[in-house]
């Protein structure tokens, strides 16, 4: 089989014996495909080897019958996307979950276009939040977990001044006399704006926030995204930086 000028994205990347490397490819009509990359770690005549930068579109041809194929061409459709500061744990996040969510070879072409417009926004206009959290959602739709939002398991249509709690491949339950969710308690209300598309007050996106962590922690099965920590330890090493500027500035 022999695919050829197919658009797609870089979402991982691992060396591969010596020259090689393993990629992961998000795809426009073939999904995600694996490659190996046969003699892009090997230099040129002039020293340079092949580089495959994420978040940067491509045009890719391959070829093979097995699930791991042989990349034959990478031919990027622009100049290398290069993101700043916080957009790229951002980037990096976004890359982890559909490089472990999507299945090899499941096209998703709508996802694909979102994908396309949440990376080119990112790289112009920096983290936008509103826009991870539809993607994240638009992911688990297209995954078959979408998420209901309008009406309890029992069908019953969502009070705004009710607390919910969401459970994974169930639904929505209502929690009763103010019992205590284990994890996370929705407020009807903030519910009931997610579904008109209306996240405007700051409950609603934090609410957006903790029930879409919850919900791809849950289909993870328990694998740690990397992104996740290594944002972690940027956070815990700008404090600390931070710390000690005021230290500094207190005894000068």
């Amino acid at each position: 089989m022999r695919v050829e000028a197919e658009s797609g994205f870089v979402l991982h990347v691992t060396p591969y014996r010596e020259t090689s490397l393993l990629v992961d490819l998000f795809t426009s009509h073939q999904g995600r495909i694996r490659c190996v990359a046969k003699g892009f770690r090997k230099p040129n005549k002039r020293g340079i080897s092949r580089a495959l930068f994420p978040y940067t579109e491509y045009q890719f041809s391959w070829q093979g019958r097995s699930d791991l194929k042989t990349l034959t061409s990478a031919d990027a459709l622009g100049a290398p996307v290069l993101l700043q500061r916080e957009t790229v744990f951002t980037g990096l996040y976004i890359n982890e979950l559909l490089y472990r969510l999507l299945h090899e070879q499941d096209p998703h072409e709508y996802l694909y276009q979102q994908y396309r417009h949440f990376v080119n926004r990112l790289s112009v206009s920096g983290t936008d939040e509103l826009l991870l959290r539809r993607l994240e959602m638009l992911l688990l739709d297209e995954l078959g977990y979408g998420l209901v939002l309008d009406a309890d398991i029992q069908g019953v249509a969502i009070a705004p001044d009710r607390q919910y709690q969401y459970i994974p491949e169930q639904g929505l339950v209502e929690l009763i006399n103010q019992q205590k969710a284990k994890g996370l308690s929705l407020q009807g209300a903030d519910l009931v704006s997610m579904v008109n598309g209306d996240f405007s007050t700051r409950s609603v996106m934090q609410a957006a926030k903790q029930l879409t962590r919850r919900v791809i922690d849950f289909y993870l099965g328990g694998k740690q995204l990397h992104s996740r920590e290594l944002y972690r330890q940027h956070l815990m090493t700008a404090s600390v930086e931070q710390n000690n500027n005021q230290y500094d500035q207190g005894q000068s």
